[in-house]
């Protein structure tokens, strides 16, 4: 009974922490991530070498508040930028040269979830 106790406590001090700041749990591209009322930004470098002509980032998710916004960057220029919220499923490409960028995702005040996928590839025929 006790350790009951214990773990309900645990549970409502987790979700006042959530409902007063924010919370992400999860951890791309291999887990979905899920959050509530989670104002931040991630940024993932990749590099790409001269094989490669496109980033490819597929974005799978259901948002019921906020936005998520997510950019390709290179020397701190925005190379192409999406917005999402709602209901979603989008693959999108962004084209490159060989070099290091910069994927960004920025999310404000998102509750809900998103699975994030990224890679290097070469454009269909």
């Amino acid at each position: 009974m006790r350790s009951l106790l214990v773990l309900a406590l645990a549970a409502l001090g987790v979700y006042w922490y959530a409902d007063r700041y924010g919370l992400a749990v999860g951890y791309p591209p291999f887990l979905p991530v899920f959050y509530w009322k989670y104002t931040g930004e991630a940024q993932y470098p990749i590099r790409v070498t001269g094989l490669y002509d496109a980033v490819k980032v597929k974005v799978v998710g259901e948002l019921q508040e906020g936005r998520l916004r997510v950019a390709l960057l290179k020397g701190g220029g925005t190379l192409g930028e999406k917005a999402f919220s709602g209901t979603f499923q989008e693959e999108l490409r962004f084209p490159v040269e060989a070099g290091e960028y910069v994927l960004r995702f920025r999310l404000e005040g998102a509750k809900g979830r998103v699975r994030y996928d990224w890679v290097t590839t070469r454009f269909a025929p």
